[in-house]
């Protein structure tokens, strides 16, 4: 329960028009972060993300999907796309938990160089049909 909330609508994976390109080089990243796009819960993209996506040049997103909270911290890599190459720059490691309560918190680092950012999206809702055949 121990987290920064991070709030950005920049971050949005669908910001692809913006005027002013973010930077995350300048964030000191320190401890562990939630993510939300205008106050709904959000995580990191487990996808490739369109290159100039989420108000930068470098959208950044993680490699091989979200852990389930039976798998505590896991760590994955970030990835930032260019030309038709998902994981052209990046693959540096961060820190990810799954929480309970259908949420994710993240240990965010530095990226390498400007024009990086961390970006957002809703997440994706998980539908149990577990006796549907009964």
């Amino acid at each position: 329960y121990n987290y920064s909330v991070l709030d950005d609508p920049w971050r949005a994976t669908n910001n692809i028009n913006a005027s002013v390109r973010k930077c995350d080089t300048s964030v000191t990243w320190r401890g562990w972060y939630r993510l939300f796009i205008n106050g709904l819960s959000a995580q990191i993209p487990d996808t490739c993300v369109e290159k100039a996506g989420c108000g930068t040049d470098i959208p950044l997103w993680i490699r091989d999907g979200h852990p389930s909270l039976q798998d505590g911290v896991v760590t994955r890599d970030v990835c930032g796309p260019w030309k038709n190459y998902c994981c052209f720059y990046g693959s540096y490691p961060i820190k990810v938990k799954a929480c309970p309560g259908n949420y994710y918190v993240y240990e965010l680092i530095t990226p390498t160089y400007c024009n990086y950012s961390y970006c957002a999206v809703f997440k994706r809702k998980i539908i149990k049909l577990s006796n549907i055949c009964q």
